[in-house]
């Protein structure tokens, strides 16, 4: 898979398409396009500096501005920040619009340079779990040219962001499915709602309208800016070595299929004896290896890499044919990065896979 992006719609993995960038320390814009939503990641070196999508862009940055800081950012501030972000939006610069939303706040002193990058993170974390449920799209990686003099009010590990954007999906994915006690789940308010309790936005609007607004034209850190000519490496992507133990060929090939189009090369080892040979031939980045096969114990199997030299650093996976506690005790005793149990969930296990390698 190569960095650019195409017109045409087709199968994406964000997950895949974020390990690339990350591994290979790419600088510059993330544009993703699919069903005419955008979402755009700012990077640099691989870290995350921002993120923000057309479909919540600015809905979702006074929605967490007011979640956090409900003190600073008054209905009066909100009003005046619509109109400042209006600017940018009538010039058809309305993603970096909300970037200069967030400076405007600091700028005016609503709100202090770790504040900012608080919000910046809530941000991230709306637009990137949004992102990760696109499998249709296209995509295209630009320099940063057009952004240079943007402050740098923090700098995001994508894997971590990751991690916590699934962690906080599957939760809220367990609230809708636990009924409450009265029987249903009460009804969230909308983000109008939240970030406006009792106010007349147009009064607030026209109230703010008498204020002119002027871009600062001073840099906030002079020492933290983009990159002024971020290149892309034109180095081919990264491809992790992945070798697959399993004795049950038909597991193997399912396994295959399952990572398909993804950023690993997969090497499947169904004759156990010489499980530690083709390991060595291979210098795999990841191992997964089942639990239980024909003449071998996974659990002990395990062990027994981690003792070796060579792959007591190697992330090591466990497939268990049926996950248990007493199975998670055991792969946390042998050495084992992860256990899980099949079915396999592709969601959960690409998510644990790009923390793990990435």
């Amino acid at each position: 898979m190569v960095l650019a992006g195409t017109i045409t719609q087709k199968t994406l993995h964000p997950l895949t398409l974020l390990a690339q960038l990350v591994g290979r320390q790419v600088s510059g814009e993330l544009l993703v396009v699919s069903n005419d939503v955008r979402w755009s990641l700012w990077l640099q070196r691989g870290k995350l500096l921002f993120a923000t999508s057309s479909q919540n862009g600015f809905d979702a940055l006074r929605f967490e501005g007011r979640q956090l800081f409900p003190e600073a950012i008054s209905d009066l501030v909100l009003a005046q920040l619509q109109l400042y972000h209006r600017q940018y939006t009538h010039q058809g610069d309305d993603m970096s619009a909300d970037y200069r939303a967030v400076r405007w706040l600091v700028d005016q002193g609503h709100i202090n340079f770790d504040q900012a990058g608080q919000l910046i993170r809530a941000l991230a974390v709306t637009t990137v779990t949004s992102l990760l449920r696109v499998n249709r799209g296209s995509y295209e990686v630009n320099s940063f040219s057009n952004i240079i003099d943007y402050p740098t009010f923090c700098s995001l590990d994508i894997r971590a962001l990751v991690e916590q954007c699934h962690q906080e999906t599957e939760a809220l994915s367990s609230k809708r499915n636990t009924p409450s006690s009265e029987g249903s789940l009460p009804k969230p308010k909308s983000i109008e709602e939240l970030t406006a309790p009792g106010s007349d936005m147009k009064a607030l609007l026209k109230q703010a309208s008498a204020n002119t607004f002027e871009p600062s034209l001073n840099v906030l850190n002079p020492d933290q800016r983009f990159p002024s000519s971020s290149t892309i490496s034109d180095r081919s992507a990264p491809s992790y070595q992945l070798v697959c133990i399993d004795s049950d060929k038909q597991a193997l090939g399912e396994l295959r299929d399952f990572l398909e189009d993804t950023v690993f090369s997969i090497t499947s080892v169904d004759d156990v004896a010489t499980a530690v040979a083709d390991l060595a031939k291979c210098q795999p980045d990841l191992i997964m290896l089942t639990t239980a096969m024909d003449g071998l114990d996974g659990f002990d199997f395990c062990s027994h890499l981690r003792r070796h030299p060579q792959y007591k650093d190697v992330p090591i996976v466990l497939l268990a044919t049926k996950a248990s506690l007493i199975g998670r005790i055991r792969a946390k005793l042998c050495g084992a990065s992860f256990y899980i149990g099949k079915p396999i969930n592709r969601t959960k296990l690409m998510v644990k896979l790009f923390t793990l390698l990435v």
